[in-house]
């Protein structure tokens, strides 16, 4: 298997909006920075990875990216989540990867054997889709597809849900991965003391 993985970050200016009003500016930029470093090092310390990008509008994130190893896919400008996984899973195609995991950049706890265990999963058929839920099973915190296409991107409310009904709609039994530390992501002010 060729596994892709994607992690879509917003511009900086755009990123973790609801910690900004509780950092100063360059609190936060190294909040947002230092995570997604934390995210692309798992993923290259994975060694499961074919290709690894971070999909941003942000020149700055792709100077980071290229910096660390990593590649680089620029969007256009700032868009919807699902519209960003979308052209992750035409690039993927494009790279030739048979299958593409989508990251957040906010995983601050992710180890290198959450890469690993999602890739087992996904390698154990051809078709495959494997989703791993946030701490309150309602968001997803990983999405791996193989093939790239088998679903649109459900990200957004109840995304737990959504993907594991396309994955049903596309006559596939949802693979679900359970992990406390891909489970732990950061969107509130509370969770930065979280340990």
């Amino acid at each position: 298997m060729n596994l892709a993985v994607v992690i879509p970050m917003k511009p900086l200016a755009l990123a973790k909006a609801r910690l900004r009003p509780h950092l100063d500016p360059d609190a936060h930029q190294t909040l947002v920075t230092s995570m997604l470093l934390h995210v692309m090092s798992a993923v290259q310390a994975s060694g499961v990875a074919h290709h690894c990008a971070v999909l941003s509008a942000d020149p700055y994130l792709w100077h980071l990216a290229q910096a660390r190893g990593c590649g680089s896919i620029p969007e256009p400008k700032p868009r919807g989540y699902n519209q960003a996984v979308q052209q992750a899973q035409d690039w993927a195609v494009a790279q030739g990867d048979d299958a593409l995991l989508i990251l957040p950049g906010d995983l601050q706890w992710l180890i290198p054997e959450d890469v690993q265990r999602l890739a087992r999963r996904a390698q154990q058929q051809p078709r495959a889709v494997v989703i791993a839920p946030d701490a309150s099973h309602t968001g997803t915190n990983a999405l791996l597809l193989r093939p790239p296409h088998i679903i649109a991107p459900q990200f957004g409310p109840a995304s737990f849900l959504k993907h594991q009904q396309a994955a049903r709609t596309a006559g596939l039994t949802p693979i679900i991965v359970e992990s406390p530390t891909l489970a732990r992501d950061i969107d509130w002010p509370g969770e930065l003391v979280r340990k």
